[in-house]
């Protein structure tokens, strides 16, 4: 029996079939491009209008990007109207032959960097998992603040342990309203988040019983339960009081003011001395 290969290579054996399976949190939707329904190891395709473009599979390629146009109505563009979703969304396209759906290839992975509505329809540009690894940046930087992501392995804070209980009052565009937020000190939320559901939404200042998102939170309507976990401001002396994870703390909080490699002469005070 020719295997996934053969059948590719084929000029007249081949059958080729594509699956497309989005994700975001819990929520699964899986479509393919053939004029019926297809069953694959992973699970069943509908049918549905998709175009992508082509890809390159060379390992030197660093562009790791495909287009896929969908229609508007998509329940997968939905997600991205008016702002780009708070939860990631990933993208994998899967390849078989009919006849041969058994032996599957994954023939792209990665997450939905950004959408383009064009009349009907709807761009979803994908991003590969690799080529989000590339950086142009060094990952840790000598700073004073802490160089790791809350509640990142590395930070080894506990976030069920770092959140806290809110039955949200009233909801004004980006200002959120809620007592329990006034239980907790002016700023205790600042780079925190409010999760409610499979959504979240980060908290760019808190003072008293108001917080101030980042961006709406859309569908979030009084007496909502939700979330609300603890900011930091990756300070040493926050990491410590805060969070009690000094021994993850990695910062260099006691660097010199004065830059050693600049020039002795930086002040006009110091000329006069001179």
């Amino acid at each position: 029996m020719a295997g996934y290969s053969d059948r590719e290579e084929s000029q007249h054996g081949g059958q080729p079939i594509e699956g497309y399976r989005f994700v975001q949190g819990a929520s699964s939707w899986l479509y393919t491009s053939a004029d019926r329904e297809i069953t694959l190891p992973i699970g069943t395709f509908a049918p549905d209008p998709m175009i992508r473009t082509a890809f390159s599979q060379s390992k030197e390629d660093s562009s790791g990007q495909i287009n896929i146009t969908v229609p508007r109505t998509s329940p997968v563009a939905a997600l991205f109207v008016g702002e780009v979703p708070s939860t990631p969304v990933w993208f994998t396209l899967y390849r078989a032959h009919r006849g041969d759906e058994a032996e599957t290839l994954t023939a792209f992975k990665g997450q939905i960097s950004a959408v383009t509505f064009k009349g009907s329809e709807a761009v979803l540009t994908a991003t590969s998992v690799s080529a989000t690894l590339v950086r142009g940046i060094p990952v840790v930087q000598m700073q004073s603040p802490c160089n790791h992501v809350l509640f990142s392995a590395e930070c080894g804070a506990d976030p069920t342990s770092c959140r806290d209980p809110v039955t949200v009052a009233t909801v004004d565009g980006r200002t959120v309203t809620s007592n329990d937020f006034a239980l907790r000190a002016d700023g205790w939320f600042n780079a925190g988040r409010l999760e409610c559901g499979d959504e979240m939404r980060f908290i760019a200042d808190h003072v008293g019983n108001t917080i101030t998102l980042l961006s709406p939170f859309p569908g979030l309507e009084s007496l909502a339960e939700c979330w609300a976990y603890w900011g930091c401001d990756h300070l040493e002396a926050t990491c410590a009081a805060k969070f009690s994870r000094l021994v993850s703390f990695l910062g260099w909080s006691r660097l010199p003011f004065k830059n050693p490699f600049r020039s002795r002469v930086d002040t006009p005070a110091e000329i006069t001395e001179l």
